[in-house]
């Protein structure tokens, strides 16, 4: 496929996260600005939104500053120009917390230094400390956080007394240093001293809009405050990031188009293949479903369906936290029910070990039902991309190549999984095993969970269909997994002569629902030891 400079005359805005840019260079934008006028002029004078990552959270807050900023060119020809008639420039504090390394408390600080002093530049303020000095030291809080809020709340009065002007507040991805500080109560120290200004100088705050990925901010972080407005799961708001089927169709028909033709598919089928790849968030039971616009643009770029959330969204940390929290993340193959309040009140914090929730937060899961008697959501992968990202992940957090080697290799397993080559599927399975770390090495439960989770994760990144405890007429065989000519029914277990496992497929008749089925069935029963940590036996009937 050659470059072709007529893709020029379309710009697509990857990586764009400066509103005044994408609008100068004349990238494509799906216009939200009627979402910026509402928060804008509602009377509420701050909010606070949760997304996943790379979901567009950057883009819509920076228009935001633009708008606040009175950059009225940016504008021209979208809907809010046919409301906003003043174009005000009011004075503005934006903190970007969405890169850096957050992991030391004092790059906190730093960063908060920083923008307040642009701030002051930006307004010519020379900041007086002794102004604050008494006030300061009367406060039982002498923290550096503390002593910053005092700092930007006498910024703010100093610009209100000379222009009479509040100021614009924006923070984005507030959770980014929480989430990867190693010392999470100075940072969250911090951050309480700091955004106490919410409260201390509401006067001198014309708007406040703060962002993240997780709901610390109904939690010990603003906590006493002036709550901002939660908008996360207000369904008037459910859309405001990411790309309605609507959006889609009337912003990138001719890109549609293209990777149709490029795909050799037929428009409506290329439109159900996005659909499957990379649709399917809904953040509120009667809002509107979205497509992820990272991955959406990415795919239009490259004209191919692939994965492009793992490279852009997948955070290590959630992964780490999976795996240490000893969950059997089979259970997330099928839906799961969890209570909408509890989804609303969830606190992320050191001490909460519960997954759904923060798997919610963070783009793995969605909401696919709402029974209204019960207030109970039923929560799944939203689409194949994420799910593939998940599972992903996961084998990664579990596998740790040797040095000599770069990583897992599917292609390998996914060869003897097609031609039907046991024995060497099950020892590309001990070699795998044998470079395994296990954090349980004297719980034989968690042992034997681990085990059979790698074994489903392998064949299901694979690409094959794998039925974890299936469930049939006389009990639960552990795994069924199919390809085009093989079906294959396993039984696992620990410590014990495989050949158990094996009849006990033959004495539930597991085999019987695929009697005409005209595919070849195996029977494979597996040992694995907890003294090796690995399968040291099988059998197999055909």
């Amino acid at each position: 496929m050659a470059i072709s400079l007529d893709d020029l005359s379309r710009k697509l805005p990857i990586g764009v996260q400066s509103f005044e840019n994408l609008r100068k260079v004349g990238c494509l934008y799906v216009d939200k600005t009627d979402y910026i006028y509402f928060l804008a002029n509602s009377g509420t004078k701050s909010y606070f939104l949760a997304r996943p990552r790379r979901f567009g959270k950057s883009l819509f807050a920076n228009t935001l500053r633009a708008y606040f900023e009175g950059r009225k060119e940016c504008f021209n020809g979208l809907k809010i120009s046919k409301y906003e008639k003043d174009w005000i420039k009011y004075p503005m504090a934006y903190f970007d917390f969405v890169d850096g390394d957050y992991s030391s408390p004092s790059t906190l600080l730093f960063k908060i230094r920083i923008v307040l002093r642009e701030f002051e530049i930006e307004n010519g303020i020379q900041f007086d400390e002794s102004f604050i000095k008494e006030e300061f030291e009367k406060d039982e809080d002498k923290s550096e956080g503390k002593k910053m809020s005092y700092r930007f709340r006498y910024d703010m009065q100093t610009i209100y007394e000379k222009t009479g002007l509040n100021t614009v507040i924006i923070v984005d991805e507030y959770d980014n240093p929480l989430i990867t500080s190693e010392n999470l109560p100075e940072s969250k120290k911090i951050y309480r001293g700091f955004f106490s200004v919410l409260k201390s100088a509401d006067k001198y705050i014309r708007f406040a809009f703060i962002t993240g990925v997780t709901k610390f901010a109904k939690t010990s972080i603003f906590s006493g405050l002036n709550q901002p407005n939660d908008i996360t799961d207000n369904e008037k708001f459910s859309p405001i990031c990411g790309i309605t089927h609507e959006e889609l169709i009337a912003n990138f028909t001719p890109e549609i188009e293209k990777l149709a033709k490029h795909q050799d598919l037929t428009f409506d089928e290329c439109v159900a293949e996005l659909k499957h790849w990379y649709d399917g968030y809904l953040f509120h039971e009667s809002g509107e479903k979205v497509f992820n616009p990272v991955s959406l643009l990415r795919a239009f770029d490259g004209l191919d369906f692939q994965n492009y959330w793992y490279d852009t969204g997948n955070p290590e940390m959630l992964m780490k936290r999976i795996h240490s929290a000893y969950y059997d993340f089979k259970r997330f193959e099928n839906d799961v029910e969890y209570p909408k309040d509890d989804l609303k009140t969830f606190k992320n914090d050191e001490h909460n070990m519960d997954l759904v929730p923060l798997l919610y937060y963070t783009g793995y899961l969605t909401i696919k039902s709402y029974d209204r008697k019960t207030r109970t959501y039923i929560l799944g992968f939203p689409n194949n991309e994420i799910k593939l990202s998940f599972l992903q992940g996961l084998i990664n957090e579990f596998y740790r190549a040797p040095d000599s080697l770069t990583g897992f290799i599917y292609a390998d397993f996914l060869r003897d999984f097609r031609k039907g080559d046991i024995d060497s599927l099950m020892e590309r399975f001990q070699a795998l095993y044998s470079t395994l770390p296990y954090a349980n090495n004297n719980n034989e439960k968690y042992l034997e969970r681990d085990f059979q989770n790698v074994i489903f994760l392998v064949f299901t990144i694979c690409g094959q269909f794998v039925l974890s405890e299936a469930h049939f007429s006389k009990g639960r065989a552990d795994a069924v997994a199919t390809s085009d000519n093989y079906i294959y029914l396993f039984e696992f277990k620990m410590d014990q002569d495989p050949q158990i496992a094996l009849d006990q497929i033959n004495e539930k008749d597991y085999a019987g629902r695929f009697k005409k089925d005209s595919r070849k069935i195996f029977k494979i029963g597996v040992n694995f030891s907890s003294k090796e940590k690995n399968i040291t036996e099988w059998k197999v009937e055909e």
